[in-house]
């Protein structure tokens, strides 16, 4: 484990370090050092056509790396910053193609975490994207980290992080149809209507969201018509390549028949385990809350829904270490509970399931 300085020193050497933010662990790199941010594609074996997320201390530090902001922008920022949120920019020329993936845009954030802040305000803009290996489960926890990279991987310590789920990343402006790969037009077919799109759903929801203006979700679908070429660069991470899955089958616990196949090879995580039990009760011939608790590894979350997301990624890579061959998730896909979180847990765990 590395302090404060230490870690300061290593990353303005060139180094590469595992940084604690609200969200995930980040491999963080200095912005402007070429070398240590295709070091962190490296380590992580993540496809260079997949742009980075710039992290951030201070609006001053934000003014290196974008061009001027939109009303709306500015708005927005001065609501959620700093927060799991980010946005896709109009960057500025000096920013690596290494860190857009060759976009005329950037994706920025500003972290609410103190040891984040503190480390950024030293550095200045880091690059971050999850601390683990491309295509499965972001870490959490320093004992991830060390899971995917070595117990001996330089880490700057924050516990655990208090949301567990990727920053919400959105776009606001007005204009982002005119957003260019090396002067290729894309965007061509996406809906031009909407205020904000997001390109992938976190802590900060539509409806949040909704208060500055009309909300779109930019969908897989809508990402195949929008890019004819055969290898597209989307704008944001999350949208393209496979995302947060364990190697243990992932499925909704959907049907209280499904309670029969849970197993002592399985891991069951329930939002609410009473609900999930006096339902199953009205089934004749359903697994009963004793023979549940006894034929599984059960993770409850007390019908927190903080608690779930701090602990799905967890649970993804528990079902990993100990060699568990399920992961049932309880649907909450019709749960009338309203949460923040809902939309980022649903997109992770389908995802997971699809494999993508």
């Amino acid at each position: 484990m590395l302090g404060i300085k230490e870690a300061v020193e290593r990353l303005n050497s060139g180094g590469v370090v595992a940084i604690p933010t609200e969200t995930v662990y980040g491999l963080a790199a200095k912005v402007t050092n070429l070398q240590a941010i295709q070091e962190v594609f490296t380590l992580k074996r993540r496809p260079s056509d997949n742009p980075l997320i710039v992290h951030i201390s201070s609006l001053e530090q934000l003014s290196e790396i974008s061009k001027p902001l939109t009303k709306l922008e500015l708005s927005i920022i001065n609501k959620f910053w700093p927060g799991p949120l980010t946005l896709i920019l109009r960057r500025k020329k000096k920013v690596l193609d290494a860190v857009t993936a060759g976009l005329e845009t950037v994706a920025v954030r500003m972290p609410n975490h103190s040891i984040c802040l503190d480390l950024l305000q030293r550095t200045g803009p880091l690059v971050a994207p999850s601390a683990n290996l491309s295509g499965t489960p972001s870490p959490t926890k320093k004992e991830h980290v060390q899971n995917d990279f070595g117990p001996s991987f330089p880490i700057l310590d924050g516990g655990a992080c208090t949301i567990g789920l990727e920053s919400t990343v959105i776009t606001c402006r007005s204009d982002y149809l005119s957003t260019t790969i090396k002067n290729e037009s894309v965007y061509t077919k996406t809906p031009s209507h909407s205020d904000i799109i997001i390109y992938r759903p976190g802590a900060i929801s539509e409806q949040l969201l909704s208060e500055f203006g009309s909300v779109h979700y930019y969908s897989a679908s809508q990402a195949e018509q929008d890019y004819p070429r055969s290898k597209p660069i989307l704008p944001s991470p999350g949208l393209k390549y496979r995302h947060y899955a364990p190697k243990a089958r992932v499925q909704w616990l959907s049907s209280f028949d499904l309670l029969r196949a849970v197993t002592e090879t399985s891991i069951v995580l329930l939002l609410d385990k009473n609900q999930v039990v006096n339902q199953a009760q009205a089934v004749e011939g359903s697994i009963s809350s004793q023979e549940l608790v006894q034929s599984c590894n059960l993770v409850e979350c007390e019908g927190s829904w903080e608690r779930f997301g701090q602990l799905l990624y967890d649970t993804f890579r528990v079902a990993d270490i100990e060699n568990y061959t399920h992961v049932f998730v309880q649907d909450i896909r019709q749960s009338t509970a309203r949460s923040s979180l809902k939309d980022a847990i649903i997109n992770r765990i389908e995802k997971a399931i699809s494999g993508q």
